[in-house]
């Protein structure tokens, strides 16, 4: 095998290993149905519908955001009491 041929080998070979999927089967006309799957969620969360993103998706997402305000809410209130109880002396009594 001459050299010429055995560098075209090469390139080849590096070639096909270094080309990545989507580059290949663009190449071939080929749209993986995976492709269509992700669009169709990424217009869901894209949609202009006046909602933040992390509330986009399902019941659960909102069930998750509730309970940590709430969470949030009620530590805030127990750091303000302990900081009221800690300040304000008690009664001799």
């Amino acid at each position: 095998m001459s050299s010429k041929n055995m560098l075209n080998l090469s390139r080849t070979v590096v070639r096909t290993l270094t080309t990545s999927a989507p580059r290949r089967a663009a190449a071939k006309n080929e749209v993986e149905k995976g492709y269509f799957e992700l669009k169709k969620v990424q217009e869901h969360f894209q949609k202009h519908d006046g909602k933040p993103v992390f509330l986009k998706g399902s019941f659960v997402d909102q069930l998750l955001y509730r309970l940590t305000v709430a969470l949030s809410l009620a530590g805030i209130g127990g750091m303000a009491k302990l900081f009221y109880d800690l300040s304000v002396p008690k009664s001799q009594d």
